[in-house]
């Protein structure tokens, strides 16, 4: 493997630390490296070293990232209480709670095995996420811990390699990203890279190589002009290459689509200058002295992103006629862009500041929505990667706050992100002062004003609609507690109308006998819904949906006790209903939605229209705009200059087929859309 740094010695750690953190600081590390070299004795890694190798490269990477005493000596530890006798007990002894605590937050969860080496990652993850959310360090010592394992991947069997490397390029490296620390980021993509395409990751390393005298000689040009310019205003800054690592070029070619000659962003440059104001004044010494490209300024200044990331972002057109990449920060921003939330550990006169360890990281506030117990391990996973992935939106609440979702996010997430009533409540929002649809995504710049009713709830499809993990966690425990007063209200009612439900006899016998009955009519009768309709607060009960009224998740409904069909389901109002009641003697049963838990029902839609080119095309547009699945699809000219269209669509609630109607409704020459039962 190509990219891999030189292992630290011990004598590297030592030394660092006297020069920069003092004796107290050393004296620490010191017995904590003890302490690990003895527990370990007798212990060796895949690549035939002494394990004591491994807890010094990490506790090395800690020291790098400028992070205190414990940190440094919890990285050296972590692996001794799970993988030797030394105890918990014996660390709190020797190193206190504060240490001890951190390395029990990063220790492996060895006893979570699974059959799935998927859930058992995510376990793992999840594991991690939940201990950083008390202490940010153990996500830092992880980071370490991870970034050590892949430089030494080599040694592991090919097949555990790509798993690996595909588990860090696809979590952990984001999570450094998510986490400002762009080093270990770029360090660990660059690793998994080489692993998983070795071919790409080797031509894009010639390539850098054979430009690099290149590239130097064209950097240093620039440093000259920029220096001259600069001094004459009397601004103090130093201008620097800014290398690109070799992943980021890689996923901006495939991105993008280009070349690597193509890629004109190897030759960026970075200048960093003592103070905030400086930042602009060399902004407009870059101006003046190039074009900028339209479109290609970003402010990260005024808007810094969730992980404390501040620059000023241009591209240029440079000397030689190609674009060129300009990052302009102050000395303090650069090492947080560098370190991320790591750098404000940094050692400051021999003491570290105690409530530095309880900052409030905005990010921080998206981990809390990880912790969802109730998601399985592939969902959980899925809403991670979304949300570590994606880029980001900056849009403006009314008074003019600031507010960063991913990208894609819509108005209904940005009213929970707002607060939880605000999205359980919301009836509406605008956008620059024009009424918008929920499923609105938003874009940066956008001022987002949202309509609340506290006669207002959420509907089941809002799980479609929002695209953030916190939004949907919210909408799940609204519709969980839903289901469970939905749940007891239902017995108590049971119990109290004792004329309107079935005894425990009959009960019993509808959930022990599925009915053969029930699926054999299903396609004349109506549509088996078993599970996802509550019988007098009680799942798992054989029910159908019956077709002379079609119910959609949404309507009122009521049930009967139908023979050998289990419990046939109706709409509240239905006159079909009341007098097959009536002249079979049917029971009437207690029934309702198990919202959350709804499937998909077939439903027709008919659309009336006048005939012009392009109506039908606009029609597919509009059902298929609210995430909807069409599965049959089909128009015909009944009359001069009048088209019917008739679609068979999968609808998960009511509001949604009010939704659709509402939106083919509006499209120009639509005369009447209606469902068809």
């Amino acid at each position: 493997m190509g990219f891999v740094k030189a292992p630290a010695t011990k004598e590297m750690l030592i030394e660092g630390v006297r020069e920069t953190m003092g004796p107290e600081a050393l004296e620490m590390i010191e017995k904590a490296y003890k302490v690990s070299e003895d527990s370990h004795q007798g212990q060796f890694r895949l690549s035939g070293e002494p394990y004591i190798v491994h807890p010094l490269q990490v506790g090395f990477i800690l020291y790098e990232l400028g992070l205190d005493e414990k940190v440094i000596s919890a990285g050296i530890l972590h692996d001794v209480i799970e993988d030797t006798k030394y105890t918990r007990d014996d660390m709190v002894r020797d190193f206190g709670t504060e240490i001890t605590q951190l390395v029990e937050g990063v220790t492996k969860i060895s006893q979570i095995k699974s059959q799935s080496k998927e859930t058992e990652a995510a376990e793992n993850i999840r594991k991690i996420i939940i201990a950083t959310i008390q202490d940010i360090r153990v996500i830092l010592i992880k980071l370490a811990d991870k970034t050590h394992n892949m430089r030494t991947l080599s040694f592991q069997p090919p097949e555990k390699q790509r798993r690996i490397a595909n588990e860090t390029l696809s979590l952990y490296a984001p999570i450094a990203g998510r986490l400002g620390i762009y080093s270990v980021k770029s360090e660990l993509e660059d690793l998994a890279f080489q692993v998983i395409f070795p071919e790409e990751y080797q031509d894009i390393k010639k390539r850098i190589s054979a430009k690099k005298s290149e590239r130097e000689d064209y950097i240093e040009k620039l440093q000259l002009i920029l220096k001259q310019r600069l001094a004459e205003i009397q601004i103090n800054a130093n201008v620097e290459g800014r290398a690109k690592h070799f992943f980021s070029i890689y996923r901006k070619m495939k991105t993008k689509e280009k070349t690597f000659d193509e890629i004109f962003d190897l030759r960026a440059i970075r200048i960093v200058t003592d103070e905030i104001k400086d930042c602009y004044g060399v902004l407009g010494i870059v101006h003046t002295l190039w074009s900028p490209v339209p479109g290609r300024f970003k402010d990260y200044i005024a808007t810094p992103k969730t992980n404390m990331y501040q620059s000023l972002h241009t591209t240029v057109i440079g000397p030689d006629g190609k674009p060129l990449e300009v990052q302009i920060r102050t000395a303090e921003m650069n090492a947080i862009a560098e370190f991320g939330i790591a750098a404000h550990w940094v050692y400051k006169e021999g003491k570290t500041h105690a409530n530095e360890r309880h900052l409030t990281v905005k990010w921080l506030e998206v981990l809390q929505t990880w912790q969802d117990s109730s998601l399985d391990p592939k969902e959980f996973l899925e809403e991670l990667k979304y949300d570590l992935h994606e880029d980001e939106v900056f849009v403006f609440t009314p008074k003019g706050e600031i507010i960063q979702l991913p990208k894609g996010a819509t108005v209904l997430d940005f009213a929970f992100r707002i607060h939880t009533d605000v999205g359980l409540h919301c009836k509406g929002a605008k956008i620059n002062g024009r009424m918008i649809p929920l499923r609105t995504e938003l874009r940066s710049g956008d001022q987002v004003e949202v309509v609340v009713d506290k006669r207002s709830k959420p509907s089941p499809i809002w799980l479609r609609i929002v695209k953030t993990p916190s939004a949907r966690q919210k909408l799940r425990a609204y519709f969980r507690k839903l289901r469970e007063e939905t749940s007891k209200d239902l017995e108590q009612g049971a119990e109290s109308a004792a004329e309107l439900t079935l005894n425990a006899e009959v009960l019993e016998e509808l959930k022990r006998k599925p009915s053969e009955k029930v699926s054999k009519q299903t396609q004349t009768q109506g549509q088996v819904a078993g599970g996802k309709i509550l019988v007098a607060g009680l799942r798992d009960i054989p029910v159908r949906l019956s077709g002379c009224c079609s119910p959609l998740p949404g309507d009122q409904i009521i049930g009967f006790v139908t023979r050998g069909r289990g419990v046939s389901v109706h709409k509240k109002n239905c006159n079909v209903a009341l007098k097959q009641r009536e002249e079979e003697q049917l029971r009437q049963i207690t029934v309702d939605w198990d919202y959350g838990q709804t499937e998909p029902v077939p439903v027709r839609v008919e659309v009336k229209a006048k005939d012009r080119q392009g109506i039908y095309l606009e029609m597919v547009k509009s059902i298929s705009g609210t995430q909807t699945n069409i599965l049959e699809a089909g128009a015909s000219t009944v009359q001069k200059d009048t088209l019917m269209a008739r679609f068979m669509i999968e609808v998960e609630h009511l509001d949604q087929l009010k939704e659709i109607l509402g939106n083919l409704k509006r499209i120009p020459d639509v005369v009447f859309a209606h469902r068809v039962k």
